[in-house]
């Protein structure tokens, strides 16, 4: 069997909006509050900058899928 890194290209990310942007996002099974958010020109997708509950600040790249929302990349 082969499990892929939730960090993986493809994986399933959710995103909460107010007002037209990203406030919260979960990825895996971690939450986090978006501090930055930049629409990418073709409105496709996001780079997202985002602190956890515990502290941790990670960037993210989403992409839409029309229903939802995968990853792109994450550091």
């Amino acid at each position: 069997m082969n499990l892929l890194h939730p960090a993986s290209a493809g994986a399933v990310v959710t995103l909460w909006f107010m007002n037209g942007l990203p406030v919260r996002l979960v990825h895996g099974t971690t939450r986090y509050r978006v501090v930055t958010a930049e629409e990418w020109p073709d409105a496709t997708g996001w780079s997202i900058g985002a602190r956890s509950t515990t502290g941790q600040v990670s960037n993210f790249s989403v992409k839409s899928l029309g229903s939802g929302w995968t990853l792109s990349s994450a550091s």
